[in-house]
């Protein structure tokens, strides 16, 4: 039959059957279809009364054929059916679709004959998926074909087998179903709608008909977890039937019969039109609420409970989303209770707070909303909870017994602004932690060619040192104006006492020179106006050891450090334009701080998100927020709040204590944070690093020419000094990096790691609610983290706040 097909047209069509069968046997009908191409045709299935139909395979199959002129595919579709009427019997025609092509085979005729007296055995396995609320035995007939679903509805899977009238004399006992091993989804076992066999599945007999066959049928509910097309693996069937169905002692054969595979395709719910409250529940949902009393005082503790019903998958049904202003809540116990009697899994789930009021009054317990996705309507729904009145006592019959009143956390009240950046941050800082060795790289070239220098040119001092005259008068010009031109000064502003040497101290010039210089002029001006006209003793050596001391010692105008009023003038410019404007944060600021006096903690924490939003680098809106976020009873964001706080303020004692308060931070753990002054690492480098380059700087100054020997003190501080400094760079490093926190995370909700990301993984050691923990990794939307105690494993990313977002969370 398929020979034939390779020389028909682009699309076509050949439907096959016996001419002649017997009444109650299993007769198979085999359809082929060509199409040009890789596209594979679709096949209708006309109506085959007064045949049963008891198997068709779900998926053809596909073989190309490597013969035809053109690329081409040969599809394959089989069919068994039975009946137990006699006569002649015409099947319709089957159809073949491949876009708006269109081919039909040629009728069937099948004559069927008088059942046999003796029939041939007959075992027929088959598994389908059926997504309709209703599920009978008159469905059996169906045609098998891969059934899309949402994500969380329920397929049932459904094995029938059949078994004819020979194979039920010769059964000896029940037959023996092994279910497949079915991943990325939850099943659970339905009951049959008839008695029970002791296998698990029902025998009823095969309505439609035909009394030829009994079916044998197993059924599971089964709710796909993630998106995609699964397939289901064939189904096994053992069971033994006699040689003989005259003797209950006769040999036994032992038979394995599978069933084919079958696929589900599941599919994301739309993201048109999802309301706020969804959070992941498919099914039909009813919720309602309880509280265990309607009178309490502030303190004492009541017991919320919201119960979500309906059907679906109730065990992963989310828990709702509850706050309540005027009190604490926090979350406790979960039960579950699953019906699997009817067709459609139901139950309940029922959900714990302990509700704890913080201030007096009568208020109302907000409803509960509650979002979910109805897979039957394709649309989704808001279940919601009616609220309830409560009435809330003083609590000073309690503070008198315990001795002391819970009271909320405080709160800064003064904004301080955006902090400084850090240093680090800052090209200049990098700019002048590189310019710092410029000087004493720069002092040590210049004292390496002064000599040459002073020796190409015939300056005043070198002509003051060999042809100095012997008299007071000349040899005073001379020194003096040899000093003034190297002090870039006029020789008349020597002329008052002490002038030559303060002169000389401005200019670099050490105590000892200045006041021989000094020494010097007084004694020559001295000789010079007594009229003798005589020098002293040894002026002219004198006088030339001090010139070229000074020539030495004295700093020339453009070895002034430039760079110094440079820094001056951007610090400035920097201070200038941060307050150029008033902060638009400091007034969402002042009302979060109003909201939170008055007690309305949800407004403050919203106030303190915008302050936070359009300053984030403000520790004092952090603090707030997080402070806010703790009275709200959300703690992952209260830690994220304070922990972003500490990284710009490290060293806030209220902070570390509200971080301790919430959860236990030690060393080891990866959110703490050493009680420091900020950046102060960081600050210890760059003061050892400058240092250590002003003495190599003071020491290339010390030498009179290149051959002296350098300053003692100054020769020696600066290789030990920029050791340190390196060293503390490195413990800098680490110390800003923990602080920053950029790697780190906070856990949303209380989660169980999970050693590889995929359904069906092992599930190791739980996250509690506002831990920090360290990334180590993502794939998709997964994430891999690292806590205290060797725990580690994946948790999906949605459960996680980031530290290195530096924004609050939007949720």
């Amino acid at each position: 039959m398929l020979a034939v097909l390779t020389v028909t047209a682009q699309l076509a069509i050949i439907a096959h059957a016996p001419d002649t069968v017997f009444a109650c046997d299993a007769v198979d009908i085999s359809v082929a279809v060509r199409a040009g191409g890789s596209s594979i045709p679709s096949l209708i299935t006309p109506s085959l009364r007064p045949f049963d139909l008891l198997r068709s395979s779900s998926t053809p199959r596909l073989q190309y054929d490597p013969r035809s002129p053109r690329s081409s595919i040969l599809a394959e579709y089989r069919f068994t059916v039975t009946t137990d009427r006699v006569g002649r019997f015409s099947i319709p025609p089957f159809e073949a679709r491949l876009g708006e092509e269109r081919v039909v085979s040629r009728p069937l005729a099948v004559h069927v004959r008088p059942m046999r007296s003796r029939g041939v055995p007959a075992v027929i396995a088959r598994a389908r998926i059926d997504t309709s609320m209703g599920l009978n035995l008159a469905d059996l007939g169906g045609l098998a074909a891969a059934e899309t679903v949402y994500v969380g509805q329920q397929a049932t899977y459904e094995v029938a087998v059949f078994l004819n009238q020979v194979v039920r004399d010769r059964l000896r006992r029940n037959p023996t179903f092994y279910p497949p091993e079915m991943q990325a989804m939850l099943a659970y076992d339905l009951a049959p709608p008839a008695a029970h066999s002791p296998s698990g599945t029902s025998r009823e007999r095969l309505r439609g008909g035909s009394q030829c066959f009994d079916a044998l049928v197993y059924r599971r509910a089964l709710f796909p977890l993630v998106a995609g097309r699964l397939v289901i693996p064939p189904a096994q069937l053992v069971y033994s039937t006699g040689l003989s169905s005259s003797s209950l002692f006769s040999r036994e054969e032992s038979h394995e019969l599978q069933t084919d595979s079958v696929t589900i395709i599941a599919i994301e719910p739309p993201a048109a039109g999802r309301p706020g409250e969804y959070s992941g529940a498919v099914g039909t949902v009813q919720i309602e609420s309880h509280l265990d009393s309607v009178r309490t005082r502030v303190g004492d503790p009541m017991l919320f409970t919201v119960r979500v019903s309906g059907t679906g998958n109730v065990k992963l049904f989310p828990r709702p989303a509850v706050q309540v202003p005027w009190a604490g809540l926090v979350a406790a116990d979960e039960r579950v209770r699953v019906d699997s009697a009817t067709a459609r899994i139901g139950g309940s789930k029922e959900f714990d707070w302990v509700l704890t009021p913080r201030i007096a009054g009568e208020f109302d317990v907000p409803p509960v909303r509650y979002g979910y996705f109805d897979p039957t309507q394709r649309r989704y729904e808001i279940a919601v909870a009616l609220g309830k009145r409560i009435r809330v006592a003083s609590g000073a019959l309690a503070s008198a017994d315990t001795g002391q009143m819970e009271s909320a956390l405080s709160i800064r009240t003064r904004y301080g602004g955006p902090a400084w950046p850090s240093p680090q941050s800052r090209p200049v800082f990098w700019l002048l932690m590189a310019l710092a060795p410029v000087p004493a790289l720069l002092g040590r070239m210049r004292r390496r060619d002064s000599q040459s220098k002073r020796v190409a040119t015939a300056d005043p001092m070198r002509s003051l040192i060999t042809t100095a005259a012997r008299d007071a008068v000349t040899l005073r010009r001379q020194f003096v104006k040899a000093l003034a031109q190297r002090l870039g000064c006029s020789p008349e502003d020597f002329t008052h006492p002490g002038a030559l040497q303060r002169a000389l101290r401005r200019a670099g010039v050490s105590d000892d020179t200045a006041a021989r210089a000094e020494s010097l002029l007084r004694a020559l001006d001295a000789a010079a106006y007594a009229g003798t006209g005589t020098s002293p003793a040894d002026a002219v050596r004198h006088a030339g050891a001090i010139a070229v001391a000074v020539d030495a010692e004295a700093l020339a105008r453009r070895e002034l450090p430039f760079w110094i009023p440079a820094l001056v003038l951007a610090g400035s410019l920097v201070v200038v334009s941060s307050a150029i404007a008033a902060d638009p944060a400091a007034i969402h600021f002042a009302r979060g701080v109003s909201a939170y006096v008055r007690q309305d903690y949800p407004a403050a924490q919203q106030a303190f998100t915008a302050a936070v939003s359009l300053e984030p680098t403000s520790p004092d809106a952090w603090a707030n927020y997080g402070t806010a976020s703790w009275a709200v009873a959300d703690t992952a964001a209260a830690v994220l709040g304070w922990r972003q706080a500490l990284a710009i303020q490290p060293s806030a004692s209220d902070l570390q204590l509200y971080m301790g308060v919430a959860r236990d931070q030690g060393p080891s753990s990866p959110g703490w944070v050493p009680s420091l002054p900020r950046n102060a690492t960081v600050w210890l480098f760059a003061v050892l690093w400058l240092a250590a380059w002003s003495c190599a700087f003071a020491a290339a100054q010390g030498r009179a020419t290149p051959r002296d020997p350098p300053r003692g003190w100054a020769a020696r501080l600066p290789l030990p000094l920029a050791a340190c400094a390196l060293i503390v760079s490195l413990l800098a490093i680490e110390m800003e990096t923990r602080i920053a926190g950029a790697r780190l995370g906070v856990v949303r909700r209380i989660a169980s790691l999970s050693s590889d990301p995929a359904i069906g993984m092992d599930r190791g050691p739980a996250v509690g609610t506002g831990e920090i923990v360290r990334i180590a990794g993502r794939r998709g939307a997964w994430t891999r983290v690292v806590a205290t105690e060797d725990r580690e494993g994946w948790v999906p990313s949605s459960q996680l706040l980031l530290l290195a977002d530096r924004r609050p969370p939007s949720d």
